[in-house]
């Protein structure tokens, strides 16, 4: 089992999700960042995944992944086109670590205001990615 969940209490996880924008090869991205707290989260040699598993058990796998600089949450970089809900699960490398008791639904993600945006922004959707790993 995980140093993660030693204690005698399993920790309650929960998540936030927000649409942002990150500068990726010098052009703002709108992504969704999905922020799972409710842990510490090492730093650690493999990598850390959040994905969301529907109920017809497709899976939408962040783009990428990072651990916060203060280790109190797990974020995952997705495209703004989600599933309209989910099971939130985590972990790194290829070992699934936990799910976060509360569903995901589209409908709670904050949004921004698409009129406010720059005009050279890149909004990253599931086709925008699948195109981007053919040229890879």
């Amino acid at each position: 089992m995980s140093d993660m969940f030693l204690s005698s209490k399993a920790p309650e996880f929960s998540w936030q999700a927000t649409e942002v924008l990150k500068q990726i090869d010098e052009r703002p991205h709108l992504v969704v960042r999905i922020l799972i707290s409710g842990s510490h989260f090492p730093h650690r040699a493999a990598l850390p995944f959040v994905r969301i598993v529907t109920e017809t058990k497709q899976v939408v796998n962040n783009w990428f992944a990072e651990v916060a600089d203060d280790n109190r949450g797990l974020v995952g970089y997705f495209p703004t086109d989600l599933p309209k809900e989910g099971i939130i699960e985590f972990g790194y490398g290829g070992k699934l670590l936990g799910r976060v008791r509360v569903g995901f639904e589209s409908k709670i993600v904050k949004r921004l205001e698409r009129t406010r945006l720059p005009k050279e922004m890149v909004e990253v959707s599931t086709a925008y990615l699948k195109a981007k790993h053919r040229r890879e």
